[in-house]
C-alpha cells in the first residue's frame, strides 16, 4: 500500500507563496483541490493533487486565464 504525501495549510501557503488566510479563502471558494480532515484539528491536502493543480494553472498562463494578444489589429 502506498501513501500520498500530505501537506498542511501552512506548507501549502509556503508552496504557493500566499498567506494561510488566502489558502483558507481559496479553499472556501473551491479554487483549490479539496482538503480532507485527518483528525479533529488537522486538515491536509494531497501533494500530488496540488502539484497537478499548479500544472493546470501553468497551462492557462496569461492575463486572467487567457493569453494576451500580441500587437493590435488595425481597424478598417
Amino acid at each position: 500500500m502506498s501513501y500520498s504525501i500530505l501537506i498542511s495549510k501552512k506548507e501549502l501557503a509556503r508552496i504557493l507563496g500566499v498567506s494561510s488566510s488566502t489558502v483558507s479563502r481559496w479553499t472556501r471558494e473551491k479554487r483549490l483541490p479539496e482538503p480532507f480532515p485527518l483528525g479533529p484539528n488537522s486538515t491536509k491536502w494531497v501533494k500530488e493533487e496540488i502539484e497537478q493543480w499548479i500544472e493546470e494553472k501553468k497551462a492557462n498562463r496569461g492575463f486572467y486565464g487567457h493569453k494576451p494578444e500580441r500587437g493590435r489589429k488595425k481597424c478598417q
